[in-house]
């Protein structure tokens, strides 16, 4: 039996599958107006936002529809990174707007102490951070940060690909304006949709902007579509779609978003003592260290990973950036099972000995 403990794509369960089986449809009939119109007010009503939409792609697609929506050519955005996805977010930022980043090194995680000299000393108009750094398993503390940088002035922009729902949010509280996320991580679901949630003020900017430099990513015709008849400009994953609905009734029957919160501390904890229980050294600082998964250095890591899957057919991954080939990532996100981390580490401890 084959156990896959990546950080996305994740293990997805046969029921959740088994949703991309049925019969086709169209995306203009009632059957998806019914779908569509069911995940978008879940998904609302979990991320407490003023609109809430999917778009068939992947998370970055979702990060770069956000950005194109939200930047000017002229204006300026401030980008605070502790990894490779917050320099994904400077990257796609470039893009489309002048980019001011700042970098903490690897395992180090953004506070507001450490944020606020960098919001007070900038003169963007946009801010973005990535929530949870998936390359070193370090979650950001996002709330205040973002909380701040809107007392500012600033538009807010939150990567929270790998973070939602294995860690809490909620948009209106949190005062971000675009979040981006995606299926293939703590929602537990197959890749290829893009989630997208939107805060009155971003409603706001993208409906007075002139020109929005896309045909497939701007936003004012995925809300013209859905206000119109809950359907979407452009053919979507319909399949892909059910299966999210059914993560969804998955979540819900489960507790909700707290309980599902709850569940991703409650593992990490575990996995983490664990791990430590080892001799291993866990890459992030202590107090962000991720519940959607744990980075821990370990030496002969390429070699670790290599015969964890041809031995014990398990897949874990490397670290990123500075950390590549120094250290080893295991995630709990998602659908996972207890007893498949367990058996995971108890083959890390034999392989190391």
């Amino acid at each position: 039996m084959s156990i896959l403990l990546s950080p996305g794509p994740v293990y997805v369960p046969e029921e959740i599958l088994l949703e991309q089986a049925k019969p086709m449809i169209t995306h203009r009939s009632p059957e998806f107006t019914e779908l569509y119109g069911d995940i978008c007010e879940r998904l609302r009503s979990y991320l407490n936002s003023e609109e809430a939409f999917v778009i068939t792609g992947s998370g970055t697609l979702a990060n770069e529809a956000n950005v194109l929506n939200c930047c000017l050519h002229e204006e300026n955005m401030l980008v605070l990174s502790n990894g490779e996805f917050g320099d994904r977010l400077a990257e796609i930022g470039e893009v489309y707007t002048n980019v001011e980043k700042h970098s903490l090194p690897a395992g180090k995680g953004w506070n507001i102490e450490r944020a606020k000299e960098f919001i007070d000393n900038s003169e963007a108009q946009v801010f973005g951070m990535v929530y949870n750094e998936t390359g070193y398993g370090v979650a950001n503390h996002a709330k205040e940060i973002f909380q701040y940088a809107k007392s500012k002035g600033m538009f807010t922009i939150m990567d929270s690909v790998s973070a939602w729902p294995a860690l809490p949010f909620n948009q209106s509280e949190y005062q971000v304006d675009f979040f981006g996320s995606a299926s293939q991580k703590a929602l537990g679901c197959p890749p290829g949709m893009g989630i997208v949630g939107m805060s009155k003020s971003a409603i706001e900017r993208i409906e007075s902007r002139d020109r929005i430099p896309s045909v497939y990513c701007d936003l004012r015709k995925h809300r013209k579509r859905y206000l119109k008849n809950q359907q979407t400009p452009n053919t979507p994953a319909i399949s892909l779609f059910r299966s999210m609905r059914k993560a969804f009734d998955t979540i819900d029957k489960e507790g909700g978003m707290p309980a599902w919160n709850e569940k991703h501390n409650s593992i990490s904890a575990h996995v983490r003592s664990r791990i430590k229980s080892l001799g291993l050294k866990l890459i992030p600082e202590p107090g962000y260290e991720s519940p959607a998964l744990t980075a821990f250095y370990c030496d002969n890591a390429d070699s670790i990973k290599k015969r964890m899957l041809e031995e014990r057919e398990i897949t874990i991954v490397g670290c990123k950036g500075e950390l590549k080939g120094k250290g080893l990532r295991i995630a709990h996100m998602g659908q996972f099972k207890k007893e498949n981390l367990d058996i995971c580490i108890d083959s890390l401890g034999e392989f190391l000995k």
